[in-house]
């Protein structure tokens, strides 16, 4: 499945999601997508997120902890080699989320993120699932920049999208010294937030470096690499993740 948040930097716990008119276009492409790659057998513990809510349901009406209520076990992985190691062969070409997910997350960005801005492409790749004419070519001009953040060198040259790029392990360390605060208009994250073995240190430098007011889409599929995401998404529900 496909689904999206959205983030405004004017303060961490605030949120608004997406227009009931792209959230039909993540369904179409939910049930496009196909099956997890992982069991959802876990034996890590339930967390607060398990309500029994549907997804459509936890998205129309989101009810945000008091504290931050993931664990260590919760953020535990399977593989907590370096992600350098497991990312050391480039997957050039790659898809890893099918063509109807690939539209709808064009349909979104080319909505939602500001053309003529400056954004930010969180844990990017080969790809930043941009529509064509709007951003998909840095030469077509859409955006003013395009910066991708990623785990390999050689994925992130071969993006057609970037402006400029940095290879930089960001389970290894959250901080993003390349950017200078309010440097962004938007920050996006596509189908990788789950790999993020201590999010809060990432979520901060994510508003550092947004212009206040702009938004952070992150998107996710339940597709994934199960060694590398985080034990709460392996055994959580669709509407839990």
């Amino acid at each position: 499945a496909t689904d999206t948040a959205r983030y405004r930097g004017t303060h961490p716990n605030t949120t608004s999601l997406l227009p009931s008119r792209w959230r039909g276009a993540a369904a179409v492409a939910a049930a496009a997508v196909g099956v997890a790659l992982a069991s959802s057998s876990s034996s890590v513990e339930p967390g607060p997120w398990e309500t029994g809510l549907s997804a459509a349901e936890v998205l129309s009406s989101p009810a945000w902890p008091a504290a931050f209520p993931l664990t260590a076990t919760h953020l535990a992985r399977l593989d907590e080699t370096p992600d350098t190691r497991f990312y050391a062969r480039p997957r050039i070409n790659v898809q890893h989320v099918d063509e109807s997910a690939i539209a709808a997350l064009q349909e979104l960005y080319a909505q939602e993120l500001p053309r003529g801005g400056a954004v930010l492409d969180l844990m990017s790749s080969w790809t930043s699932h941009l529509a064509e004419g709007r951003g998909r070519d840095r030469a077509d001009g859409h955006f003013a920049r395009v910066s991708g953040l990623g785990a390999h060198a050689e994925e992130l040259r071969a993006n057609p999208a970037l402006h400029d790029y940095h290879a930089h392990d960001i389970n290894a360390d959250p901080r993003l010294p390349m950017y200078a605060d309010e440097s962004f208009d938007a920050v996006f994250c596509s189908v990788s937030v789950d790999y993020l073995a201590d999010p809060l240190p990432v979520f901060r430098e994510i508003h550092r470096v947004l212009k206040p007011g702009g938004p952070a889409l992150f998107t996710w599929s339940n597709r994934m690499f199960p060694t590398k995401a985080i034990a709460a998404w392996r055994g959580g529900s669709e509407a839990a993740r």
